[in-house]
């Protein structure tokens, strides 16, 4: 959620392996921390609305461990603290969740709940940097109560000591944010680059398990709950190793986790003690004492590319993984469970954070605001085709600003991938053309009618409420740049669009959907005809 990986020519991406039969319900995740967590009553109230009415069906938020942990700045756990139970921890700490959890809710939301780092103190160990302490060796067994917290609170049926209302319940969880990045757990690497050993699959295994353990054993064990929400990059070559804080390919990460090598075999000997692996390969055993790498509901995700196209080929496509090639991930997790011998059709991909960032604000290494705007449009049509897909989450609603303080490229070393500006832009509040974008997604698979001036469009009203067909235009503009009905569709139940058209002269298409009074349009898209 912060960015991890400096914003150079090293940012790539890859073609979509798309599937043959495409995904007829994608869910619309949205995520904005600094603004529904941190953010002031007003300030997290205003942002809700504007999600609810932009037709986000669910909300990522992050259960920030050492918001809720008591004393999370000391180096010794509270005597006599029972982190599982959630009458231990003080009432303030859990008002910020208890609160917008129901107000996401009350809005006709749902919750995506993610558990992460950073943590207290005394549930972390071997700091290397004071910048890393309190996500550095966290302790599974503090993890897996916190999470067991989380779940008897958010069970439906816990009343907090002093209230008479039961909090809602939670039936969506992801564990842990980016493992495969220093920022978020570490370390990443042993002591020295020589030896590169991997730390941070064997630590999140670990974490996985028990919080697997606490869900199941407070009443969440049918739940949506997913591992993975891996970055897409990290540092591919063993040589440029200079921390071990250093991020971690995203594929790398997943095979160590799983215990197998960069050619998917089992790990062995001194290789796999390394990383807390069976010397001796047991794939009965480890599915038993590792159920939830097996059995989770699905893979979570962010396949950022944040300043290139979504189908850019990537230096390195077995490693990184954007939307361009999330048939690599898919590929991967499907050959994985073949070598443990575990049966599944698919493993779901739930894409949880995802987004472009922007210039202006950020000069240095943002795209065009029409850029984001044609760019987020496209990736949804990817994501939408893969029928690997469940979600594809916006990253943010408003930029984060600028780094207070800071010059160059640090000075927007933070995420501007908002639908609206933030603060320091200028220009705090106002819409960039890709909240219109959102709002109502428009793409042209190709931008070249076919000789018969047949031309493929897709597109998606999200806002609405429920679901049910809904009546949509598509509009032609004319030669004096007017937009003018062309054709009118029913959506399909979910809110999509992809028909093809015969057109007979170049020009422009775009949607529009009519609410009440109030008529809202999508992008314009040009098109030629082939000659």
């Amino acid at each position: 959620m912060r960015r991890l990986i400096p914003l150079t020519a090293a940012l790539l991406v890859l073609l979509s392996t798309a599937s043959a039969s495409a995904n007829t319900r994608l869910e619309s995740t949205f995520q904005d921390d600094p603004r529904i967590v941190y953010g002031s009553d007003a300030v997290r109230k205003k942002t809700l609305d504007e999600a609810q009415a932009l037709g986000v069906q669910r909300i990522r938020l992050t259960a920030f461990w050492y918001l809720v942990a008591p004393s999370p700045d000391q180096a010794s756990k509270p005597t006599g603290f029972d982190a599982s139970d959630p009458n231990a921890y003080p009432a303030a700490n859990w008002a910020r969740y208890d609160t917008v959890i129901k107000e996401i809710r009350d809005r006709g939301m749902q919750v995506n709940l993610n558990p992460t780092a950073p943590g207290p103190l005394w549930a972390m160990s071997g700091s290397f940097d004071e910048r890393l302490a309190d996500r550095t060796n966290p302790d599974p067994a503090e993890f897996g109560a916190f999470v067991a917290a989380l779940g008897k609170r958010y069970s439906g049926s816990f009343v907090p000591a002093g209230q008479s209302a039961a909090q809602p319940r939670i039936d969506y969880w992801s564990i842990w944010n980016e493992p495969n990045q220093g920022a978020w757990l570490s370390p990443q690497w042993s002591s020295t680059a020589t030896t590169a050993v991997e730390q941070s699959p064997p630590l999140y295994r670990k974490l996985v398990d028990a919080s697997w353990t606490a869900l199941g054993a407070t009443g969440h064990g049918g739940d949506t709950i997913l591992v993975g929400e891996t970055a897409p990059k990290g540092q591919h070559k063993l040589s440029d190793l200079n921390s071990r804080g250093t991020p971690m390919d995203a594929m790398r990460f997943l095979r160590r986790v799983y215990c197998l090598n960069d050619s998917l075999g089992f790990l062995t000997g001194a290789d796999a003690s390394k990383v807390d692996c069976p010397a001796t390969p047991n794939p009965a055993e480890f599915t038993a004492q590792h159920p939830a790498l097996f059995q989770m509901t699905g893979y979570a995700h962010h396949p950022y590319e944040l300043v290139r196209s979504p189908t850019t080929r990537p230096d390195y496509p077995d490693d990184w993984v954007t939307t361009a090639n999330l048939g690599t991930l898919s590929d991967q997790l499907e050959r994985i469970m073949a070598r443990y011998k575990v049966k599944r059709s698919s493993i779901p991909l739930y894409l949880t954070e995802y987004g472009y960032q922007t210039d202006p604000p950020d000069s240095i290494t943002g795209v065009s605001l029409n850029q984001q705007a044609a760019w987020i449009n496209q990736a949804e049509y990817i994501a939408w085709r893969n029928r690997y897909v469940r979600t594809l989450a916006q990253f943010l609603l408003y930029d984060d600003g600028p780094v207070a303080g800071a010059t160059g490229d640090a000075k927007w070393s933070t995420f501007q991938t908002g639908l609206r500006f933030g603060p320091g832009s200028g220009k705090d509040g106002k819409a960039k053309p890709a909240y219109d974008a959102y709002r109502l997604p428009f793409f042209l698979p190709s931008r070249r009618a076919a000789k018969s001036g047949n031309l493929k469009i897709w597109g998606r009203v999200r806002p609405g409420g429920g679901s049910g067909p809904r009546a949509v235009e598509l509009q032609l503009r004319d030669a004096r740049g007017r937009y003018k009905r062309f054709k009118s569709f029913k959506t399909s139940k979910y809110g999509f669009v992809s028909k093809t058209v015969r057109v007979r002269r170049a020009s422009a298409l775009r949607l529009a959907w009519k609410s009440g009074s109030k008529t809202f349009y999508s992008r314009g898209v040009s098109f030629k005809l082939s000659r």
